[in-house]
């Protein structure tokens, strides 16, 4: 009867083992999946402590918005998430000369992302005299969204 009782708790253990080991790697390869779908890229142009030198400084953009980020105020220019979309935009905005850091960030709001997604379309296809008001519609959509 001990040996059965052994036997049994020795299976419990190591199935236990098992079934953490198989959870968490498939835990991590959904996490995966979910911040993969919703990677947006943000074209950031500055990082201000005060909001008020990211507002002076956002002046020299056509099209560009501050989000508020813990204690800093980041400007952007663009954001993507098609990666065609992203080159264009790239050799668009280093054709200008613009210096640019992308940011990546993971969005939920899937409402905005489907929107994005519309207007990248139009960016593919488009030429460079329609970019800065396709930026700005996606801007002010970011702006918009449900935060």
């Amino acid at each position: 009867m001990k040996k059965i009782l052994i036997t049994i708790g020795i299976s419990i253990v190591i199935g236990s083992i098992f079934a953490f080991v198989i959870f968490k790697n498939i835990n991590e390869e959904v996490e995966l999946v979910i911040k993969e779908d919703n990677t947006v890229t943000f074209f950031q142009v500055g990082v201000f402590k005060n909001e008020d030198n990211a507002q002076n400084f956002m002046q020299n953009y056509n099209s560009s918005l501050i989000i508020k980020d813990n204690d800093y105020y980041r400007v952007i220019i663009a954001i993507l998430t098609n990666e065609e979309a992203i080159l264009k935009e790239q050799a668009f905005f280093d054709s200008l000369g613009i210096e640019y850091y992308l940011k990546k960030e993971n969005i939920s709001d899937q409402k905005f992302l489907n929107k994005l997604q519309e207007y990248e379309q139009l960016l593919i296809s488009s030429s460079e005299e329609t970019y800065n008001t396709i930026n700005k519609n996606i801007l002010k959509l970011y702006e918009g969204k449900e935060k």
